[in-house]
């Protein structure tokens, strides 16, 4: 039985809500909703190492979906650029996981989730850089996703911001992503295995959260045309800012 804070009902409808969201942002409707499910899931389980654990099978169920609607319509040039450094960063992520005291990888989720907020704010300002690629870009870029995926289940800043400063397609742009981190979040549990973070137990305790999953994807690919992205942006904000600011509070 995971250690939470809250009651179990009320940490059942959380973990449900997270299937629900990570089902939304596969289905279409990413604009930072993903980022929200491990500081939210973080709010009820002490331990953000394995906050990131209960996490990470939900996102592998959600990618399944995902790569399954867009399959064949991804970049796979920009894959296989952007793969060798999520390797590393994936390995560099895995060994800070294990080595931080729970406090510190509290505060550290607290720290990361509001500069997300930063970057969903300057994503405009992305959009009008004058771009020059060089070759070690990719490389960089497949680093800090792979070890932000890895330390908080949230690579998508650095590789979005790739993928718009190279003018990748809409379609390609979600579909290079689904496929991008299905395969780094597969790469990502023979290590939490290894590490002791994730078990059959852990997941048999948290199967409800996986049900509304496809429940989630079958309303984001029905939304997506119909939702004012400025209002959907506000409110993803909003919802980060909220749990940055409780578990930063928790931290201090």
């Amino acid at each position: 039985m995971i250690e939470s804070s809250m009651s179990p009902w009320a940490f059942a409808a959380l973990l449900a809500a997270a299937g629900f969201l990570i089902g939304l942002s596969k289905g279409g409707l990413g604009g930072g909703l993903g980022a929200i499910v491990t500081p939210m899931v973080s709010l009820a389980i002490p331990d953000v190492a394995l906050a990131l654990a209960v996490v990470l099978p939900m996102l592998i169920v959600g990618d399944a979906f995902a790569v399954y609607s867009y399959w064949g319509q991804w970049d796979g040039s920009l894959v296989r650029r952007l793969l060798p450094g999520a390797l590393v960063g994936l390995a560099l992520g895995l060994f800070v996981l294990v080595s931080l005291p729970a406090k510190s990888m509290r505060l550290a989720l607290a720290v990361f989730s509001l500069s997300l907020v930063a970057y969903r704010v300057l994503g405009d300002s992305i959009r009008r850089w004058r771009y020059q690629p060089r070759p070690w870009h990719a490389a960089a870029v497949g680093t800090l996703a792979g070890t932000a995926s890895t330390l908080f289940n949230a690579g998508g800043p650095p590789f979005t911001a790739y993928l718009i400063l190279n003018g990748v397609p809409p379609r390609p742009f979600i579909a290079t992503g689904a496929i991008f981190f299905a395969i780094l979040n597969l790469t990502k549990l023979p290590g939490f295995v290894a590490a002791r973070l994730l078990s059959l137990p852990l997941l048999a305790s948290t199967w409800w959260g996986f049900l509304l999953i496809p429940v989630g994807n079958w309303a984001g690919q029905r939304l997506v045309d119909r939702v004012d992205p400025r209002v959907f942006e506000r409110v993803v904000v909003g919802l980060l800012l909220l749990a940055s600011g409780l578990l930063l509070w928790q931290s201090l």
